[in-house]
């Protein structure tokens, strides 16, 4: 062997300089680069380990198509957590801020100058993970038109120290009382302690305006509140809800907003909002039991909500029925 070749293996490879190692890749979801993916945003979810930027958008991604139809073509406004849910700067935000991301909409709406943030793209889903957000609230109007109402919110708030199987037996009562009225009625856990019953509305020539469809929602609600006010308590005040399920009607006006079905909530345990079909609102339902690990599995497997854009009624004929009552 020659004396240059002893030396070639002799001397080991030079080391490369930081500066030219190969960096890792920043992951991309749904076209979107996600910077800092690796961030915890919930510290635990709910099986022992961090939920990341990354497994955010990634859980958006898989539910994202379910829950579109649900938030596109309607103001939404976000909680943020970019430090994670226990970390400083929560914020609540409707309005883009400077160099926010092309995917996100933005559309105007009348008594505010600044437009509305508006989710009308899968995509946008991921580009707002990317900024951190965590809930997403969007309004209840119908797609494309902020000024009429497209679906009723009974929101079930129950007092601290009620066992949910009361929440369950409310929201089969306010599912009674709809579809005595002649309208449908679907559920879906919060992500918190309570239930939301939903109906949906039907547009067209009979469509009503928010002050009639909030008069409408209290009037069902104080009805049920007069027929049993050891159990209903239709007015917010805590002093009066010792004890009772606060029938929170307050969701259903224009500018007011009910968390997403499917949206994450930024509270321990990664929750999220997640679709019932009726069968499973029942004892035993376990509302911890649906968090941003588990959802997308157990979305695959249910048929919850699929007859929803089907069962739309106009709610003219409901107010018509309940005030003959």
């Amino acid at each position: 062997m020659s004396s240059i070749a002893n030396a070639a293996l002799a001397e080991p490879a030079p080391k490369a300089k930081p500066e030219a190692m190969t960096k890792a890749a920043s992951p991309i979801v749904m076209g979107v680069t996600l910077s800092h993916a690796d961030k915890a945003l919930w510290p635990d979810g709910g099986d022992g380990r961090a939920v990341s930027k990354l497994d955010l958008a990634r859980y958006l991604e898989a539910v994202g198509p379910w829950m579109m139809p649900h938030i596109a073509g309607r103001p939404c406004s976000i909680i943020r957590t970019p430090n994670g849910i226990d970390g400083d700067g929560r914020f609540f935000q409707r309005h883009l801020g400077k160099g926010s991301s092309a995917l996100i909409s933005q559309v105007t709406v009348a008594g505010d100058p600044k437009p509305y943030l508006q989710i009308d793209r899968i995509e946008a889903l991921a580009a707002l993970a990317q900024g951190g957000a965590t809930e997403f609230h969007p309004w209840n109007c119908r797609p494309g038109w902020p000024e009429l109402p497209g679906r009723l919110i009974f929101d079930l708030d129950p007092e601290e120290g009620l066992s949910f199987e009361r929440v369950i037996e409310d929201a089969l009562e306010v599912k009674a009382r709809l579809e005595a009225l002649g309208l449908a009625a679907f559920c879906k856990t919060t992500g918190g302690k309570g239930l939301h019953v939903v109906a949906p509305l039907k547009g067209g020539r009979s469509q009503v305006d928010w002050a009639a469809a909030k008069a409408f929602t209290r009037d069902v609600c104080q009805a049920m509140e007069a027929d049993r006010p050891d159990r209903y308590v239709a007015n917010m005040a805590k002093a009066r809800r010792v004890g009772r399920v606060f029938l929170d009607y307050l969701r259903n006006d224009r500018m007011a907003t009910a968390v997403a079905p499917l949206s994450p909530r930024a509270r321990p345990g990664a929750p999220v909002s997640f679709p019932l079909s009726w069968s499973q609102v029942k004892p035993g339902l376990d509302p911890g039991a649906f968090t941003l690990r588990t959802a997308p599995a157990l979305l695959s497997a249910t048929a919850a909500w699929a007859d929803y854009g089907e069962a739309e009624q106009p709610l003219g004929p409901a107010i018509r029925k309940l005030k003959s009552r």
